[in-house]
C-alpha cells in the first residue's frame, strides 16, 4: 500500500505460493507471525517514545502500511494464476506488499520463494485480506 492509506492500483506485491506440503509444515502460520512481530516492535517504540502518532508528527518515526492479500481456489470460480512444480497445486497464493516482504526478511519469517512481482490491479478481484496493519520505525 502506498505511504498514504489509500490503496493504489500500481502498488507492488510479491506472489508467494503455498502447496499442501507448505501448509502442513506451518508456512502460513509463520507468515501470520508477521502481525505479532509488528505489534511487538511498535510496542517497543511506544515504550521509548510515547504515542507513535505524535512521534510521527515530530519526525522521529515513519509509518508504513503492511499488507498481505490472498487467493485460494475456494474463494471463487477462477483459475489459480500460478502452477507449482511436481504436479502440485497451490492451495493459496499470498501477495506480500514490498514492506511486508522486507519485514519478513528482517524478522526471519520464512516463506516459499517469490513466484512473481505484480501490481495490485493484477491480483484477482476475489482476493481476501490476510493482514493489514501499520508498522512504525525510527527515522
Amino acid at each position: 500500500m502506498s505511504m498514504g492509506n489509500t490503496p493504489k492500483t500500481d502498488d507492488l506485491f510479491h506472489a508467494v505460493g503455498y502447496t499442501n506440503r507448505d501448509i502442513l509444515e506451518g508456512g502460513q502460520f509463520r507468515l501470520l507471525d508477521l502481525s505479532r512481530r509488528v505489534m511487538i516492535e511498535n510496542q517497543k517504540l511506544w515504550k521509548q517514545l510515547g504515542p507513535l502518532a505524535s512521534a510521527m508528527q515530530s519526525g522521529t518515526v515513519k509509518r508504513e502500511f503492511i499488507e498481505v492479500l490472498s487467493i485460494t481456489p475456494f474463494l471463487g470460480e477462477f483459475e489459480m494464476p500460478y502452477t507449482a512444480s511436481n504436479n502440485e497445486i497451490y492451495l493459496s497464493v499470498e501477495y506480500l506488499s514490498d514492506a511486508a516482504l522486507r519485514l519478513c526478511r528482517e524478522y526471519g519469517i520464512e516463506h516459499p520463494p517469490v513466484l512473481a512481482k505484480v501490481r495490485r490491479a493484477d491480483i484477482p478481484s476475489q482476493h481476501g485480506i490476510t493482514l493489514r496493519t501499520v508498522s512504525y520505525s525510527r527515522i
